[in-house]
């Protein structure tokens, strides 16, 4: 049987991004070092993929912004 690995995400707000856009979460789970804290599981397919990319580089830009401030 070949099973598909899960694309598996800790951050709540990428997370939150990714459903907003479209992605489909398959599953949560607690997380096993911080039980406050939660895992995301999404389909791991070039979809959810590509909005990861977009997250990762809006949250680029920003942080670049913040340390052009200081």
């Amino acid at each position: 049987m070949n099973r598909e690995k899960d694309f598996v995400v800790f951050s709540q707000r990428m997370a939150g991004f990714l459903m907003m856009n479209g992605c489909g979460l398959k599953k949560i789970k607690n997380d096993i070092n911080i039980p406050t804290k939660f895992v995301y599981y999404f389909p791991n397919t070039d979809y959810v993929k590509n909005f990861v990319e977009q997250y990762l580089n809006k949250s680029n830009k920003r942080r670049d912004k913040v340390e052009q401030r200081i």
